[in-house]
């Protein structure tokens, strides 16, 4: 009986063994199956802070010349120097006389021829009394000319085409007339500036270094190139314990310009903006 008892568990248990290996295997197989999830990456966000803002809009120098002439691809007809001959009017008939002479009328009665009155003898101006010729002047000059008229609009087109000509133009100017750069754009742009230089700026290291700051004057050709070698203009924060950090930090900084050019992304409409600028290396860089 126990013999019995003992095959019939372990046919069982060995049933509920297989059971859960194939339970296992369609878990398994539904698990490979399903898709991985969508995995949420975070993106990092670069926020750089400025210290230079513009605070009032810097014009360029615009250009004041006159733009020079453009002709056309193609050339328009040439117009004739003398104008077109009037055209004629129909001919009228010629009146011819009427063959038959009219009657004559009879001539009128003379008449009366009224008597002749002697003439008066004119008479003497007054010494203090204007002459004729005195009042006439006198009206002509109080009469305003007709260009010094007030015009008034009148409605109609004459006169819309004065001051027009057909000379060419003397002006030889190709370059549009110079975009001004406001204080927004003058912040994005030496924002952008900055930050192609701070990749390749290093600070020394030392007693008050971080108290330094190099002002570098940057000259930038149209393609971003450098212009001529960078300068230091001025150096800040100097004390007696960073004194022997002070050469390192002024050649670090024009190694960090020499580095950075030629810079990427500057629009070339501000180019008189961006041309020359001064940037402070300090630890806020």
């Amino acid at each position: 009986m126990a013999l019995a008892i003992d095959r019939r568990e372990g046919a069982g248990i060995g049933v509920a063994v297989i059971g859960h290996v194939a339970l296992f295997g369609v878990l398994s197989v539904g698990f490979l199956a399903t898709p991985n999830p969508v995995k949420l990456e975070a993106t990092p966000i670069e926020i750089s802070i400025t210290d230079a803002v513009g605070l009032k809009s810097e014009a360029p120098v615009i250009n004041r010349e006159a733009p020079a002439e453009k002709l056309a691809e193609v050339p328009g007809p040439v117009e004739p120097d003398t104008p077109p001959p009037a055209p004629q009017p129909d001919p009228q008939p010629i009146a011819r006389p009427d063959p038959t002479p009219p009657k004559a009328a009879p001539a009128p009665a003379p008449k009366p021829q009224p008597k002749a009155e002697p003439k008066k003898a004119p008479t003497p101006p007054r010494p203090d009394s204007p002459t004729k010729a005195q009042t006439n002047a006198a009206q002509t000059k109080a009469q305003p000319k007709a260009s010094e008229r007030a015009v008034r609009p009148t409605g109609r087109l004459t006169g819309i085409t004065d001051g027009l000509t057909d000379q060419q133009s003397k002006g030889k100017a190709t370059t549009p007339q110079a975009v001004q750069m406001g204080a927004e754009v003058r912040s994005s742009v030496f924002g952008l500036i900055r930050r192609q230089v701070k990749p390749h700026w290093r600070a020394p290291t030392g007693a008050d270094v971080n108290l330094l700051a190099t002002i570098v004057e940057v000259r930038l050709n149209k393609d971003g190139s450098l212009a001529g070698q960078p300068r230091v203009v001025q150096q800040t924060g100097q004390t007696d314990s960073n004194r022997p950090q002070q050469e390192l930090h002024k050649e670090r900084a024009l190694a960090a310009i020499r580095l950075a050019a030629p810079f990427k992304g500057l629009p070339e409409d501000y180019y008189d903006g961006w041309k020359a600028f001064r940037l402070s290396f300090d630890r806020r860089l």
